[in-house]
């Protein structure tokens, strides 16, 4: 039977929408008192409440709660019993107290790592006293740091690190081991979690009640889902925090998160939102790919690539979001939910690099939310002293709904002012209504979240690049005039010292801010200068925010483009992001320190499967990689992406193959492997493999023009039918390598083969266009021209159709040919004979005979015009054919008549009149040109080849052309 969701009720909508909610004066269940201090932030109060109590088993005996020999590995069982206790003595309501508890622990984990400030609970508190001794942290926390009068909020980072500071601080080996043990169980499909993250029990505690403990039964399942149907939510929510963990992306946690979104979506209310904005991730999955239908040939294929491709985003959101009116019907608070839904998801499929994914969410979420914006451009001033006014790049948004209240400028992160004698802190408009319209009206925080959604998208579709810069710049600049939230803030300041790092100007503001938003999780304020922790998550999970340890990485990898290693350095050890340490001392030449380093952490941690890859990367020695992946019991998928990358670099595929397929069996999230496994199983001429691999990569990687050239042509090999799809995968190619003359040259010869020939006239159009004016005659490839010109010439594309089709047809082809022959290769090629006679015959069959014979007139110029015609015997034959065959072209069409339009005197002086049609001769004085070419042909011969056979056949024809 298909599973029934309830609606979500009002305090679940508010829960999730990071809305505070007012306590009921008349409703005294535990639930409702849990919702409450959630929603205010007061985590530590929900963790203390006795439902968590009984669920962790906090005041329970120290005989009847643990054994002895309890270890970190028996905590998931400990807890999965109490809460089966707990519920089967509360009845099925008690899923919504443990779904409310385990958000409140992922909220735990998500403010001790994400935003702050401090939280004081250890999560080992949680647990009975003995257990709670045993595994506690090995320091304490202090009182937050009290600044001095006039201090800069960013000077505390150059401060010590205190006591309260949890990341890279260390533990008692106990504790640790409890840490590592915990972190390995969220590991997943081989990849590592990150081994510095405070607190994981708090994560690992949270999709236990989550996510684990109701889906292991699927009656349990049930019961949670009729019981609180925002669980879902939360469900997607935990596993999204988990994947932030992992060093990279996992496919079991992707189809994990994106089931749970399609839970969520039966909960919601009705709305016009496209179902399409939620796909399974099997899309990502192995599928057989469907045999395309190729195009109507009749219309010439549209390659090239609009401004909107360009630009990744339209330059106005009308021509973006889906038709707004259809939200019209529906409710304020029902919107509201959508959007947020829609922007979670989209934030998903961000996060997991699927670009075309998430930009639909974002569409739809825009439409849902009622936002308007347009990029469009305003005369402006950008430095101090410019004196003229140039146009300048600015986003005009609106909310449908105007926000109300401000956040005190204290609790919102401290943008740092650029203090540039030449930049302006901002563009200075002329127009004082662009001005006023830029940056004074407040915009809702969810619309907020969607312009920087949209500005990562921007980033995420287009290459690095000064446009891309610019393109992102105005979004970032319109949510930074308003704010109304503290992680939405601090996100935009994130991404303007992103975009700043670039320039000279402004890449110290960009440092200094990033420090600066380190510093404010790192180093906490006095609670009446910070925002609090209901805030700071109200919008986290509707933004790319980095964890902590992430910021800190991205602050020295500034200092690292800045040439500041040591500092940089300092950050790697303290987070023990070995490949980085490496990378360091491998730029200051010191690689005998780094593999001192790493041989002192491998006497540690000997089983560290990530050490010892790192070991492997540094020596380049296989073996390391071999350990890794044997300690982790074949688990660890990095080991066998490093030995597969080692063996194709040695040329051994079929070892690579081998190495890839388990490391890819493990995690498929890897279009990098996926493109080397394709390559190296086309090598071994595994064709079922490498197709397979390169559709992987092109399912992940939509815009990947080598995997679709490579899956191109191992369709080919595959055999004539599976030349449709070759065509196919060419086809999407070309759109993403528009510049390479290769990927159009086999898009040019599939579609000839296939029979596509607008395809293959506008593949060849490019070829040339691309290689004329460096190879010149080679860039064409005169077999594929001359089935071209023979397709059009000998009907063979009218096949099929009837009268008024094939009228319409005929006439389509020929615009294309003459844009071919006249616009494309006459304007740059002329110095080839084959392709001269090759055109001719086009121009015959459309008994433009002037045309015609002024082909052949160019052919035998071609050749008569070159030094080797006077001694050379082959280039004097191949000139005499010429000569002869223009001969025979001149006595067939030289007493032709065609109509031809001649300018009157009157045209002369009014060009709109039209030229008068008249018929004359194609050249009436054939026998006289016949004659002066021969000759002269002869006499450039006669000193090397008189009395040839060729020259004989030369002055018979002359001979016979005299005496007619």
């Amino acid at each position: 039977m298909p599973q029934t969701i309830h609606s979500l009720s009002q305090t679940d909508r508010q829960l999730l929408l990071g809305q505070t909610i007012a306590p009921t004066a008349n409703d005294d269940s535990g639930s409702s008192s849990l919702f409450v201090a959630l929603s205010e932030g007061r985590y530590e109060d929900i963790l203390r409440s006795p439902a968590a109590k009984a669920i962790f088993g906090t005041d329970l005996e120290d005989g009847a709660a643990v054994d002895p020999s309890f270890t970190p590995s028996d905590l998931g069982p400990y807890v999965t019993d109490l809460v089966l206790s707990y519920i089967q003595a509360q009845g099925a309501s008690a899923w919504t107290e443990i779904t409310l508890i385990g958000a409140t622990c992922l909220s735990a984990f998500v403010q001790t790592n994400w935003t702050g400030p401090e939280f004081s609970l250890d999560p080992v508190g949680l647990l009975p006293r003995l257990l709670a001794e045993r595994w506690k942290e090995s320091f304490t926390t202090t009182a937050p740091l009290v600044l001095e009068e006039g201090m800069d909020k960013h000077e505390v980072g150059r401060r010590a690190y205190a006591a309260h500071v949890y990341l890279g601080v260390k533990q008692s080996e106990e504790r640790a081991q409890l840490d590592r043990v915990l972190l390995r169980q969220l590991s997943v499909d081989g990849e590592d979690a990150y081994s510095m993250a405070p607190r994981p029990m708090y994560l690992y505690l949270a999709r236990l009640l989550l996510v684990d403990i109701p889906n292991a039964d699927a009656d349990r399942l049930a019961e949670r889902d009729m019981a609180t149907p925002m669980a879902h939510w939360w469900s997607a929510r935990v596993l999204l925090i988990q994947q932030s963990l992992l060093d990279y992306p996992s496919q079991t946690l992707m189809d994990q998160i994106i089931g749970h979104f399609a839970k969520v979506k039966q909960s919601l209310p009705p709305s016009p939102a496209s179902d399409s904005a939620i796909q399974s991730a099997d899309n990502t999955k192995d599928s057989a790919q469907t045999v395309p239908v190729l195009d109507d040939d009749s219309e010439m294929p549209s390659f090239e690539r609009s401004a909107d491709d360009d630009n990744g985003i339209p330059l106005t959101s009308a021509s973006m979001a889906p038709n707004g009116h259809e939200w019209d019907s529906v409710a304020t608070a029902d919107r509201d939910l959508w959007a947020r839904y829609l922007l979670e998801l989209g934030v998903v499929y961000s996060q997991h690099h699927m670009p075309l994914d998430s930009k639909q969410c974002f569409i739809q979420a825009q439409a849902a939310s009622g936002l308007q914006w347009e990029m469009t451009g305003a005369k402006g001033k950008r430095t101090r002293f410019q004196t003229n006014d140039i146009t300048q790049l600015v986003l005009l948004a609106k909310s449908a709904t105007r926000a109300a209240g401000s956040n005190s400028a204290g609790q919102l992160p401290e943008a740092l002012a650029l203090n540039d004698d030449t930049l302006l802190e901002k563009i200075k408009f002329a127009d004082a209504a662009v001005e006023e319209h830029a940056g004074q009206e407040r915009l809702q925080a969810t619309d907020e979240c969607i312009l920087l959604a949209l500005c990562l998208n921007v980033q995420n579709e287009n290459a690095a690049h000064g446009l891309t810069t610019e393109l992102m710049r105005p979004f970032v600049s319109r949510v930074l005039e308003q704010p109304t939230n503290w992680s939405v803030y601090t996100m935009g300041l994130l991404l303007r010292s992103r975009l700043e790092t670039a320039k000279m100007r402004t890449a110290e503001r960009a440092t200094l801010q990033l420090q600066a938003l380190v510093d404010q999780i790192t180093h906490p304020l006095p609670s009446a200068q910070e925002a609090g922790a209901a805030e700071r998550l109200q919008y986290l999970y509707a933004l790319s925010l980095p964890s902590q340890w992430e910021f800190e990485r991205e602050l020295a990898n500034q200092f690292m483009t800045m040439g500041v290693i040591r500092s940089a350095l300092d950050i790697y050890e303290r987070l023990g992001m070995w490949d980085e340490i490496v990378s360091c001392y491998v730029l200051l030449e010191q690689n005998e320190v780094a593999q001192r380093i790493i041989s002192e952490q491998l006497a540690l941690y000997p089983d560290s499967s990530k050490l010892w890859c790192v070991l492997g990367d540094l020596k380049l020695e296989p073996e390391h990689w071999r350990h890794a992946w044997e300690i982790s019991g074949q688990r660890y998928a990095r080991a066998m992406r490093s030995l597969g990358a080692h063996y194709y670099g040695k040329g051994d595929y079929a070892q690579a193959v081998e190495c890839y397929q388990l490391a890819l069996d493990l995690n498929p999230l890897f279009e990098k492997s996926w493109y080397v496994l394709g390559c190296a199983a086309m090598q071994v001429k595994n064709w079922e493999l490498a197709a397979k691999s390169f559709q992987r990569v092109v399912n992940l990687e939509h815009d990947n023009g080598e995997a679709w050239n490579n899956l191109a042509t191992v369709y080919i090999h595959m055999g004539s039918s599976h030349r449709d799809r070759a065509w196919y995968a060419l086809r999407e190619a070309v759109k993403s390598k528009y510049d390479s003359w290769q990927v159009w040259s086999n898009f040019m010869t599939v579609s000839v083969g296939l029979g596509q020939i607008s395809s293959a006239i506008h593949a060849m159009t490019r070829v040339i266009e691309l290689r004329a004016d460096k190879d010149g005659a080679a860039s064409i490839d005169l077999d594929a021209l001359h089935t071209i010109i023979n397709s059009v010439t000998r009907g063979r594309i009218l096949v099929g159709l009837d009268e008024k089709q094939a009228v319409h047809a005929e006439g389509q082809y020929v615009r294309y040919m003459e844009h071919l022959l006249v616009g494309t290769i006459e304007a740059r090629i002329t110095n080839s004979a084959p392709l001269w006679r090759a055109m001719a015959d086009y121009w015959f069959w459309r008994k433009d005979y002037r045309h015609c014979l002024d082909c052949y007139i160019k052919a035998y110029r071609c050749l008569s015009q070159m030094p080797q015609v006077a001694y050379a015997q082959v280039v004097f034959s191949d000139a005499v054919d010429a000569a002869l065959e223009l001969v025979s072209m001149y006595e067939n069409l030289g007493d032709k008549t065609q109509v031809v339009r001649v300018a009157t005197g009157a045209d002369a002086a009014v060009p709109e009149l039209k030229a008068a049609a008249i018929e004359q001769p194609v050249c009436a004085d054939w026998k006289h040109q016949s004659k002066m070419m021969l000759r002269a042909l002869v006499g450039k011969a006669k000193d090397s080849f008189e009395g040839t056979p060729t020259y004989v056949r030369l002055t018979e024809a002359l001979s016979a052309l005299r005496q007619a």
